[in-house]
């Protein structure tokens, strides 16, 4: 069972209108819970975005142009809302002497990255386009991410009765079906499909030989992975290939399979058995799966709310001539 989606994990650090909501939400079935953060309106002091040229936050500035070059995002006040929230998780992470080291922040990176699925560097690139956001602001939100998880690390605990309970509650999904990891590639006539066939049993790469036939950018970048499919599951496959790829042996090419006129080539790779986990073994994981609905759900919203009421938030003022410089060129109003 997944802890939580990897746009819970991010849109925890992302008050308002985060890029997930600007590019049509989650994926069918994926809820946002901390989204309840991004009901917080943002103060009289950062709905000004006209006219100034920053803000002073406990002492500490955000120029307007940091703003200005990240409203390819979503709206200003909004960009500007999370940056004072990072700005104000530091500013504690500083108060408490903790500290990231690089090694800290490549492991968040990656654990995000394992929670996609994303398992190249092209398909981490189809990701973030299909979002509309760039590989440096999803490293900046796993930095804060994992900067978010030492400042409030104390404010979580988890009791053996909550994880109990919570795994009496949800047994089923606990337990693994039979499935198995696989690859597939697609051809639109029998002979194009034998011909890849010997391809691959020429020493070709599933990967390799599925690219040659991907129509897009996208398509190449995930084209031959690996995949895991558990039998009978919601959304399954043809019948006809959900037969072979749970009789197939192991690493050999096989195929065609034809399906409504497409000729599949498939290869299994690893097959698990049923079964039910016991408690004492998805233990680990059931509590860390609460901590971090606690942590995004519970703590993060109080503490960030908190912080927001009370911080001294100072909007600074553009002068004369920088005020000419304004009205003759560019628009001070970022995303508009």
């Amino acid at each position: 069972m997944r802890s939580l989606s990897i746009a819970v994990a991010l849109a925890a650090l992302c008050l308002v209108m985060g890029p997930w909501a600007a590019a049509g939400g989650a994926a069918e079935g994926e809820s946002i819970p901390v989204q309840v953060v991004g009901e917080i309106k943002p103060r009289a002091e950062l709905e000004q975005i006209s006219d100034v040229r920053g803000w002073m936050v406990n002492g500490e500035e955000i120029r307007v142009e940091e703003v200005r070059n990240r409203a390819f995002l979503y709206h200003g006040p909004y960009i500007l809302q999370d940056m004072v929230a990072a700005l104000l998780l530091e500013q504690e992470a500083r108060r408490q002497n903790i500290t990231l080291t690089e090694e800290e922040v490549q492991a968040k990176v990656k654990a995000l990255r394992e929670e996609l699925g994303v398992r190249s560097q092209a398909a981490l690139m189809s990701f973030l386009q299909s979002e509309r956001v760039t590989e440096d602001w999803f490293n900046s939100k796993a930095r804060d991410y994992a900067l978010m998880e030492k400042v409030l690390a104390e404010r979580v605990y988890v009791s053996d009765r909550e994880v109990e309970n919570f795994y009496q509650r949800n047994r089923q999904a606990y337990r693994r079906p039979e499935s198995v990891a696989y690859r597939a590639v697609g051809y639109p006539s029998e002979d194009a499909a034998k011909a890849a066939l010997e391809q691959l049993r020429r020493g070709r790469s599933f990967q390799e030989v599925a690219k040659d036939v991907a129509h897009t950018p996208a398509e190449r970048a995930v084209a031959g992975e690996l995949q895991l499919y558990e039998r009978g599951q919601r959304r399954g496959l043809a019948p006809e290939l959900e037969a072979v790829i749970f009789a197939a042996p192991l690493n050999q090419a096989l195929g065609p399979v034809a399906v409504q006129n497409v000729y599949y080539l498939i290869r299994v790779e690893k097959r698990m058995d049923p079964r039910q986990f016991t408690l004492e073994k998805v233990r680990p994981i059931i509590r860390e799966q609460l901590r971090r609905q606690k942590l995004e759900q519970v703590e993060w919203p109080r503490w960030i709310r908190s912080q927001l009421a009370n911080a001294d938030i100072q909007v600074l003022g553009v002068g004369p001539s920088e005020a000419a410089g304004q009205s003759g060129g560019e628009s001070a109003q970022p995303g508009g």
